[in-house]
């Protein structure tokens, strides 16, 4: 997967260890060969195993897609009690990494 953004924030529960966990957006490309149907690809190391293949109708869908599946997944996880940080600490505000209402 050739990759096109990358972060690492992390999660922490009360009372455990934080864990890393790196999201990782790669490059849409048409599925198949279909000019008609592209796919974006998505890992979320930390809270998620696999790799998500989110299917549009253009590059630009499939990206704008996975973007909001990557918001949702997270705001899940800090909605279950997941406090999240950015590497030294301070909160990590999704509204202003994902943009504010998005997914809200």
């Amino acid at each position: 997967m050739s990759i096109i953004a990358r972060e690492t924030i992390f999660g922490q529960r009360p009372g455990e260890d934080r864990i890393a966990i790196t999201v990782e957006i790669g490059t849409s490309y048409p599925y198949k060969g279909n000019p008609d149907e592209w796919v974006c690809p998505l890992t979320l190391a930390g809270l998620r195993e696999r790799i998500h293949e989110v299917h549009g109708g253009s590059a630009l869908q499939a990206l704008c897609l996975v973007v909001s599946l990557a918001c949702a997944e997270l705001r899940a996880f800090q909605e279950d009690g997941v406090a999240l940080s950015y590497p030294g600490g301070t909160p990590h505000d999704l509204d202003a990494t994902f943009g504010r209402g998005l997914l809200a």
